[in-house]
């Protein structure tokens, strides 16, 4: 029996041979180790997710589903909103990305995107994909314009399916530092100078909502893939994590080796994609003087000697997040 077939009537793969087909990392928006809302550009709020903007403003935040609507199918607890404020400008824009490691992803291959949406009016969004090729050396310019297809919004939650043939890399140079990718974009607003790139979407002010994305091999849509919360949040945090979240409460101690030398050790939950870097949350214990750090993928060791720096003397505390998105 096809796989598709199979799957009519199968959404929770856990443990078994159709596990990860989704090539999308929280796409059904359970995970939000940063925050539940942002207005910056970039990473922010949810995991994984990129919110882009330029020239026009935004705000983005978790939203909560109703308990027991049908709109949605398997039962989903949030989606993803973000309310756009157009600035007319050619040069300007507002999406949500997700880059997937590694640009051979569905190379030279057909590759489907599913997802649901709705708008606070009909209104269109553009999808648009995008090989990237790295940083470092001499790699290939990145391909962008991939498969570029409009979406009409209404008010009401609608799936939509987008098929698209992802190009080849034959002939492509990989860049040295380990960092290439395949992405893809929902295009809320843009001006004229992404005109190619959106199918000429133009600028427009609105209300956008996103639930459950998926991404996978082949040129038909099977039910969305539901991995548990804990083995969501495992692959979230090879690419970020947090120590610990709150301001009052705390998970990493200073041990004071001698004279002005205070010293910890950080060892990760989740390897991360590359050497992450490191920086203090709210709530830091030391104000003065920042730690010396040696980073891995695997743990951060750090220490300290301007012990004045540090508050509270021989077992200072901090909050901490590791990065290492690309």
């Amino acid at each position: 029996m096809p796989n598709v077939a199979r799957l009519s009537t199968l959404g929770d793969v856990s443990g078994n041979s159709l596990m990860f087909r989704n090539k999308i990392i929280n796409g059904n928006f359970d995970i939000w180790q940063r925050g539940t809302s942002q207005t910056s550009s970039g990473y922010g709020s949810d995991d994984r997710w990129s919110n882009e903007q330029t020239g026009s403003t935004k705000t983005h935040t978790r939203e909560t589903f109703t308990l027991g609507q049908i709109d949605v199918p398997n039962n989903p607890k949030y989606y993803s909103r973000t309310v756009v404020i157009s600035s007319s400008g050619s040069g300007n824009y507002c999406f949500k990305a997700q880059k997937i490691e590694s640009v051979l992803t569905f190379s030279g291959s057909t590759a489907t995107l599913s997802f649901w949406a709705k708008a606070d009016a009909s209104k269109n969004i553009a999808i648009e994909f995008v090989q990237v090729f790295g940083t470092g050396g001499s790699p290939s310019s990145s391909v962008t314009g991939i498969g570029v297809t409009t979406c009409a919004l209404t008010t009401s939650w609608k799936k939509f399916i987008v098929t698209v043939n992802i190009p080849s890399i034959s002939g492509k140079t990989l860049g040295t530092a380990g960092d290439d990718f395949i992405s893809f974009n929902f295009w809320f607003e843009a001006g004229s100078s992404f005109n190619s790139r959106t199918n000429n979407l133009g600028q427009q002010s609105g209300t956008f909502d996103i639930s459950q994305v998926q991404f996978e091999s082949g040129s038909a849509a099977t039910p969305f893939e539901q991995r548990s919360i804990s083995l969501e949040l495992s692959l979230c945090q090879r690419y970020y994590e947090v120590l610990f979240s709150t301001s009052s409460n705390y998970a990493l101690d200073f041990t004071y080796v001698n004279a002005g030398d205070y010293r910890a050790m950080w060892c990760f939950k989740a390897e991360k994609r590359a050497r992450p870097t490191a920086a203090l949350t709210s709530g830091s214990s030391w104000t003065a003087a920042t730690p010396t750090f040696y980073y891995s993928k695997s743990h951060l060791g750090f220490f300290n000697t301007n012990g004045g720096a540090i508050n509270g003397g021989s077992a200072d505390k901090a909050v901490l997040y590791a990065e290492s998105e690309l």
